[in-house]
C-alpha cells in the first residue's frame, strides 16, 4: 500500500501491527511529526463558524493543506480527521443533544435528561442531523484519500462521559448518590448507540481506505478504538467497577483492538481494574493540565507494560531517552514532535541506536 508523503509505510505498517500483537520489534514505535513549511489558514468568523466544522468543501481542503504541511516520521502516518478533534464526544449529539460551536477549536453538548421518567430512548438514529453531517465529512474525505491519506474515526467517546453529556456532570454526580437505578440502563442503550456509530463509521472509511484510526493516530490493519471514561476522576473505583467497567469491557469484545486513555492522577486509582480487562489491548496515560511531565510516572507506566498491557505515550523529544532507558521496549509506543524534519530524523536515527 502507498501513501503519499510516507515513504516508508510499510515499514511503519509492519512495525505498529508487531506493537499489537505484543511481538518484540526492532526499534521502539515512535511517531515523530515536524511541520514541512509554516501553514497560514484563514480563521473563519462567527457567520462562517458553522462552515468551518461542517461543510466537506471547507473542512476537507483545509485539513489536507495540513496533511502536506506535515512531516510524518516513524510510525506516524498522514490521516485526516474530517470529524474535526473538537468535536469531542460528537455521540452525545448523534443522541439529541443540542451541539453548539465555542470557536475553532472546542464543541459542547447541552444536557437534554432533566427527569429520568422524562428520558430519551438513547437509539442511533441515522437521521440525526449530526450524525448526518458526520457521515458528510467522512464520506467527502474517504473518496478523495486513496493513495494520499488516510481517515479517522470521529471521537465517539464512552458511555459514562456522554451520559455526563446527556445528563449533565453535576446532575449525574448526584444520581449516583441519590438515584442510581436509571443508569446501568441508561449505559447500556449508549453503549449500543456506540458500537452502532463505530461500525457506521468504519463502514463509510472502509469503503475507499482500508485499516482504522482512531484519535490517538495509531494505525491498525483491524478494527480498533479507543476507550474511556474521564468522569471516572470524580468517583470511587468502586463506583467505577459496577457502573461503568461493564461497559467498557462490552467495547473490547466488540472491537478486536481497545487503548484505554487513562487521563490525570485523579483517573490513576482505576489502573487496576483496567489492567484486569482480559481483552483490553492497552492504556494510554496522559499525565493532565499541570501534573508533572512524563519522566516523573515511569512506576506507573512500568506497572502497565508489565502486566501484558500495550502502552501508548505522548512526550517532549528531550524525554525519548531517558524513557528508553527506563522503560521496558516490548509494548511499549511513543509519539512526540520535533520542529523541523532534520530534528525528526536526528531522534529517530537516536532511537534506533537505543534499541540495538
Amino acid at each position: 500500500m502507498e501513501v503519499e508523503g510516507k515513504p516508508d509505510f510499510e515499514e511503519a505498517r509492519g512495525r505498529v501491527e508487531a506493537w499489537w500483537r505484543g511481538e518484540p520489534t526492532d526499534r521502539v514505535p515512535i511517531k515523530v511529526c515536524a511541520p514541512l513549511k509554516e501553514l497560514s489558514l484563514p480563521r473563519p468568523g462567527p457567520e462562517d463558524l458553522a462552515s468551518w466544522w461542517t461543510d466537506p468543501d471547507v473542512v476537507v481542503p483545509s485539513l489536507e493543506a495540513q496533511v502536506a504541511a506535515t512531516y510524518w516520521g516513524g510510525e506516524a502516518v498522514p490521516v485526516l480527521f474530517p470529524v474535526r478533534g473538537g468535536m469531542v464526544a460528537v455521540l452525545a449529539a448523534y443522541l439529541g443533544c443540542p451541539y453548539h460551536f465555542t470557536g475553532t477549536t472546542t464543541a459542547w453538548a447541552d444536557p437534554i435528561i432533566s427527569d429520568w421518567d422524562d428520558a430519551p430512548g438513547l437509539e442511533f438514529d441515522p437521521s440525526n442531523e449530526w450524525w448526518r453531517i458526520s457521515a458528510a465529512l467522512l464520506e467527502a474525505a474517504a473518496e478523495r484519500a486513496p493513495g494520499r491519506y488516510l481517515v479517522g474515526l470521529p471521537d465517539l467517546n464512552g458511555p459514562g462521559e456522554i451520559l455526563a453529556r446527556l445528563r449533565g456532570t453535576e446532575r449525574l454526580l448526584y444520581d449516583l448518590v441519590e438515584n442510581p437505578e436509571p443508569l446501568p440502563p441508561a449505559l447500556a442503550r449508549i453503549n449500543l448507540a456506540w458500537r452502532r456509530a463505530f461500525r457506521e463509521c468504519r463502514d463509510i472509511i472502509s469503503r475507499h481506505v482500508p485499516g482504522s484510526i482512531f484519535w490517538m493516530g495509531i494505525w491498525s490493519d483491524q478494527p480498533a478504538a479507543d476507550l474511556q471514561c474521564d468522569f471516572s476522576c470524580m468517583i470511587s473505583p468502586g463506583m467505577f467497577d459496577e457502573l461503568f467497567l461493564p461497559g467498557l469491557m462490552q467495547q473490547t469484545e466488540w472491537v478486536g483492538r481497545t487503548i484505554y486513555h487513562l487521563d490525570g492522577p485523579d483517573a490513576v486509582r482505576h489502573t487496576d481494574s483496567l489492567l484486569a480487562l482480559p481483552l483490553l489491548s492497552g492504556l494510554q496515560w496522559v499525565p493532565g493540565a499541570g501534573a508533572p511531565p512524563m519522566r516523573q510516572w515511569t512506576e506507573l507506566l512500568r506497572h502497565i507494560l508489565e502486566a501484558g498491557k500495550l502502552l501508548y505515550i505522548s512526550c517532549a523529544p528531550q524525554e525519548v531517552g531517558s524513557l528508553l532507558e527506563e522503560l521496558p521496549h516490548r509494548g511499549l509506543f511513543l509519539d512526540t514532535w520535533c520542529g523541523t524534519r532534520r530534528e525528526a530524523d536526528l531522534l529517530l536515527a537516536d532511537v534506533e541506536r537505543r534499541c540495538r
